[in-house]
């Protein structure tokens, strides 16, 4: 696993993601452009101080797989995450994996002393992960889904229990988001924990 400055180039590798099968990753999908938009989104973005944004390689053959974004850059305050893999590289413990390795550069050369997030209540594979790394949920609030959104999916047995994490307000469809933060001593604390399961032999 690399992660590395986002160029130019990625943002056609990812426009070459498959589009996803799971109509709920599908709700906060990337979704796909045009070359001439990927030209002004990425001038755009290297003129703005306040974001950063990295991509996810796999080690073995430089393949993308999934990007890592800085915002609301407070300079060695703290930071809000945003990560996204291409479909066919969710729920293979990339996301992990990849922030074990962005972390300790995060927290140790950038020198940050926190970082937030907000994550769909619904993702509870990404809930899980952002825990398993020392994440702590500090709130929660609701957003308005994008005009039009099709949830018929939640009629399905599979993704009933997610149901409560979706709601109608004044017409509009909003869903639950969490908010969850990191500091370096938490980080510390899940990265020890984490080596050690690693390291233990399996029974």
């Amino acid at each position: 696993m690399i992660v590395r400055p986002l160029d130019r180039e990625d943002l056609d590798q990812m426009d070459s993601w498959s589009p996803s099968n799971d109509p709920l990753l599908a709700l906060w999908g990337v979704p796909q452009s045009d070359p001439i938009s990927r030209s002004i989104w990425f001038s755009m973005y290297i003129s703005d101080p306040s974001r950063l944004w990295y991509s996810i390689d796999r080690r073995s053959d430089g393949v993308l797989m999934g990007t890592i974004s800085l915002r609301d850059i407070i300079h060695a305050a703290s930071a809000r995450l945003g990560i996204s893999f291409g479909p066919e590289y969710v729920d293979l413990g990339y996301g992990t994996e990849s922030l074990r390795v962005f972390l300790p550069h995060y927290f140790g050369q950038m020198g940050f002393a926190a970082l937030v997030l907000d994550v769909a209540a619904a993702n509870r594979r990404a809930v899980h992960v952002y825990e398993k790394l020392g994440f702590a949920h500090a709130g929660s609030h609701y957003r308005d889904a994008a005009e039009g959104v099709n949830l018929s999916f939640l009629e399905l047995e599979r993704y009933r229990p997610l149901r409560g994490t979706f709601r109608c307000r004044f017409g509009h469809t909003q869903i639950l988001f969490y908010d969850m933060t990191l500091d370096r001593a938490a980080w510390d604390k899940a990265e020890r924990a984490l080596t050690k399961q690693t390291a233990a032999p399996r029974s």
